[in-house]
């Protein structure tokens, strides 16, 4: 059997100050672990990966290509508006740049790979159709529900708008990216059943995850940290939450001298505007070069997204710190996590905010939630696991294309 694989990514796994650059690091290091002979191809996208990060990626994978397409975030932006007067989904051009298409196109037909691995749906393009039965997609989330969730919880703003009007062309996209892969790749049981509709047979349920034995819980419960936030500034839902813990939960905390610290890169101006405005003391970093500090001396994780799909890796990272969180449904979503188990969970900011008094003043409750969050992720989301599952996906995928053509 080959062990020979194609990862292929819309935004290189170095620097992971992602959640999607964090699992997709994660999955390759977890194939090479397991012997499979990785290359990767990704577009040079975000925040860009230093000398440093290439060598580690060169180092970790049997080569690596990262496309330089030198196409402007104005560009992109026109690309979505011809979309939406098209009725396609955004996800069709905005990062479809034709020379990178046709360098990773013809690496495709030069190379032996025996199957390929797409992350999300930016990367379809990419993939000759008549590859597409040895390709494993990972969509990372649902996005057809990522934008329903956008559309009702902006609405009717501009972003609100736009969003109503991408719905049903994003979920035909999806649908039909799903139909057409060798098999998917999902993140929940709750991401699974939907695809399951789309390609009955071919769903495998590999979730996000932490590494356990690199992440010692920290010591103490963070009595006088702040109140943190995490999340790449740059990306939607992660600035709607943060405004919503500006602007609608933060005139609600009670707790004396409460503090918030919105840890991530590339905040926005108007970020900055409302944490300036805000009742509390409130801390906008930026980037940092490691998060596991701020998880170390915060009193909580704060995650009040009302936009989303998939499973949140910082939830995961904080509940292995020893990290109480307190978080929306559409947050937590996915996650096996109870309210008042590992979590709490509150939906209305007027509840977040009494969820978030509590855990500032009660010790023991923060002590209790963080010892049952960490049991949680080493039973059910430890990275050495979910490989195990990503390589039986990958054999699987293997074993129905031997099928197809005997």
């Amino acid at each position: 059997m080959g062990r020979s694989l194609l990862f292929m990514v819309h935004t290189p796994p170095l620097p992971a100050v992602t959640g999607s650059r964090v699992r997709s690091l994660a999955l390759v290091r977890q194939l090479v672990a397991r012997g499979w002979d990785v290359s990767l191809f990704g577009l040079a996208t975000g925040v860009p990966a230093q000398p440093t990060d290439l060598d580690e990626l060169r180092t970790l994978c049997a080569e690596v290509r990262l496309a330089h397409h030198g196409a402007a975030d104005a560009v992109r932006m026109a690309r979505m508006g011809v979309d939406l007067l098209r009725g396609r989904a955004f996800t069709h051009s905005m990062f479809r740049y034709p020379a990178a298409v046709r360098e990773a196109r013809a690496w495709i037909a030069a190379g032996d790979f025996d199957a390929i691995l797409a992350v999300g749906l930016y990367m379809l393009p990419y993939v000759p159709a008549g590859d597409r039965g040895r390709m494993l997609l990972d969509p990372q989330n649902v996005e057809t529900e990522r934008v329903a969730s956008m559309a009702a919880a902006l609405w009717p703003r501009p972003r609100g708008i736009v969003a109503r009007l991408q719905r049903r062309p994003v979920r035909r996209y999806e649908e039909r990216a799903a139909a057409g892969a060798g098999g998917v790749l999902a993140v929940s049981e709750h991401d699974g059943a939907w695809f399951e509709r789309c390609a009955p047979g071919r769903v495998s349920v590999v979730a996000n995850g932490v590494d356990c034995a690199a992440i010692r819980p920290r010591d103490g419960d963070g009595r006088g940290g702040p109140v943190l936030f995490v999340g790449s500034m740059d990306y939607a839902p992660n600035v709607d939450g943060a405004r919503v813990l500006l602007e609608d939960i933060a005139p609600r905390l009670s707790h004396p001298g409460v503090r918030i610290a919105l840890v991530g890169a590339l905040p926005p101006a108007q970020l900055r505007a409302a944490a300036a405005a805000a009742p509390v003391a409130v801390e906008v970093t930026g980037r940092v070069a490691q998060i596991a500090p701020w998880f170390g001396s915060s009193r909580l994780l704060a995650v009040p997204l009302r936009i989303g799909g998939g499973t949140r890796l910082k939830i995961l990272e904080a509940m292995a710190h020893g990290l109480p969180v307190v978080t929306t449904s559409i947050g937590c979503a996915g996650l096996d996590v109870q309210h008042g188990r590992d979590v709490l969970i509150a939906d209305d900011p007027a509840q977040f905010a009494s969820c978030v008094d509590r855990l500032l003043a009660d010790d023991v409750l923060a002590r209790e939630l963080a010892h049952r969050a960490r049991e949680t992720v080493e039973r059910c989301y430890d990275w050495r696991a979910i490989g195990a599952v990503l390589e039986h996906a990958v054999t699987e995928l293997l074993a129905r294309q031997r099928a197809r053509r005997s």
